[in-house]
């Protein structure tokens, strides 16, 4: 699908803040609500838009630690690396699973109410999953930008 510039404007304007409303969007766009709303609906229908979502503070959810789980895969465990990344996102508190490229195969990202909480989850629960070899844990300082 290609994009011209109102759309990837829409895009923008509703990646930081999905509650815009139509009419907002329409006046900072100058263009017609009816526009704005078939312009959603033709990027939705193309699966460009896929949600809207809330931007939560973690902190206020009493889990203000986040880390960063490198993992490599053991490929002599009689598992898919597939496998291993849907076994990790079943894991109380992990966000995120890609499958990567480089040093590590696999990364994660999750969040805990302490490092001792993130560590308890990577030594109790990650390691005992079939198909990893090792784990390397980062712990992010302070998040920069959130989308």
């Amino acid at each position: 699908m290609k994009l011209d510039n109102i759309d990837n404007d829409i895009l923008n304007l509703l990646e930081k803040d999905s509650r815009t409303s139509l009419t907002v969007i329409s006046r900072i766009l100058n263009v017609p609500r009816t526009t704005v709303k078939s312009r959603i609906d033709r990027m939705a229908e193309a699966g460009l838009i896929v949600g809207f979502t809330v931007k939560m503070d973690h902190s206020k959810l009493g889990m203000p630690t986040t880390a960063f789980v490198l993992i490599s895969y053991d490929p002599s465990s009689k598992v898919s690396e597939n496998e291993v990344a849907n076994a990790l996102f079943q894991i109380e508190n992990v966000e995120e699973v890609h499958i990567i490229s480089g040093e590590y195969d696999i990364i994660a990202k999750i969040r805990g109410k302490s490092i001792e909480d993130v560590g308890d989850a990577v030594v109790d629960r990650m390691h005992k999953i079939k198909g990893i070899a090792k784990t390397l844990t980062i712990t992010s300082f302070r998040e920069i930008k959130h989308i």
